[in-house]
């Protein structure tokens, strides 16, 4: 047993990371039973009230037997960037750590979870204008283009950047034209701010077939339990708009299917292939850029090495 104490004094937290579906969530409730944890999610798109099915938020069942954070705190119509996760998971990592209690971040927004591990610069808020015209750009000449035109600007932050990536390539363009500078520069020349804390990384590592395939049956079971409805409601309060603006997969392919681009069952199928593509990159980011202790589910005796795993890094000093 380790002294309450010990910590009390070692600020340390665990984070729980992997794919969309590779049961992150399901570890993390077992974690923080086992070790008396709190949860802090590292989703982005969890963090929007009313985005329930489509997020595969917990359940109200699970956050009333484990306290839950970052769970439904801005609205749809709001911005929310990775300094602002950084900023709020660090007030609520020291409101968690206590007596025999650890924070444990679970999620799969690389992001978020650099920004909040090793800092971030912030980058000045979007620019509807700009946006809107490099999102243009994109969808008439392809993000292969402008990724040509970020690395004769700024070659680091193409080297970082898939080409088909547009979302960031589309970021970096427009970080560039309002201020300037180079991405790569700003990031090189700002201020980093990280918690005082000691980060355990675990790193969910599920065979790609195996992933694959839950990630269609959760496509499955989201619109069993009421995705499409949870879609149309947005549409008919006028917020179709608004939240096809944030291209988070399963709702922007049911919104085209609403307005005749393709069938629903076009869209379903749209969605699982989107979400696998999704998994692909989220695992490509951890394996690049951060360094996880990887555990594979399948194995047996998998919750038992996971919790061996934490009680020997809460005892090293």
């Amino acid at each position: 047993m380790i002294s309450k104490k010990y910590l009390k004094e070692n600020k340390k937290a665990v984070i729980i990371c992997g794919p969309t579906a590779s049961g992150k969530s399901a570890l993390g409730l077992a974690v923080c039973e086992r070790f008396k944890g709190s949860i802090i999610g590292a989703d982005s798109r969890q963090i929007y009230k009313r985005l329930d099915i489509g997020t595969a938020k917990p359940s109200a069942r699970d956050m009333g037997k484990i306290p839950h954070y970052m769970i439904d705190i801005v609205e749809i119509n709001e911005e929310f960037s990775a300094v602002r996760f950084a900023e709020l998971a660090k007030v609520y990592i020291e409101q968690i750590l206590g007596p025999g209690r650890i924070p444990v971040i679970v999620g799969g927004a690389g992001l978020y979870l650099e920004a909040l591990t090793r800092g971030i610069v912030e980058a000045p808020p979007k620019d509807d204008e700009i946006r809107n015209e490099l999102e243009r750009r994109i969808k008439e000449e392809g993000s292969e283009k402008l990724h040509e035109e970020l690395r004769r600007i700024d070659s680091e932050s193409a080297d970082d950047i898939s080409p088909n990536d547009p979302v960031r390539v589309a970021r970096a363009l427009e970080i560039f034209e309002l201020t300037g500078e180079t991405p790569s520069l700003i990031r090189k020349t700002g201020h980093y701010s990280v918690p005082d804390v000691e980060f355990l990384w675990i790193g969910i590592d599920l065979p790609r077939e195996m992933l694959y395939e839950r990630i269609n049956s959760r496509v499955d079971e989201m619109v069993e339990a009421g995705l499409i409805e949870e879609v149309k409601k947005f549409v008919d309060d006028g917020m179709g708009g608004i939240l096809r603006k944030k291209k988070i997969v399963g709702y922007t392919e049911i919104i085209d299917a609403f307005e005749g681009k393709y069938s629903i069952p076009e869209a379903l199928s749209l969605i699982k292939q989107h979400t696998r593509n999704y998994a692909k990159r989220q695992m490509t980011w951890f394996r690049n850029r951060l360094s996880p202790q990887w555990v594979n589910p399948l194995e047996s005796g998998f919750h038992g090495k996971v919790f061996e795993l934490i009680d020997d890094y809460l005892k090293r000093t």
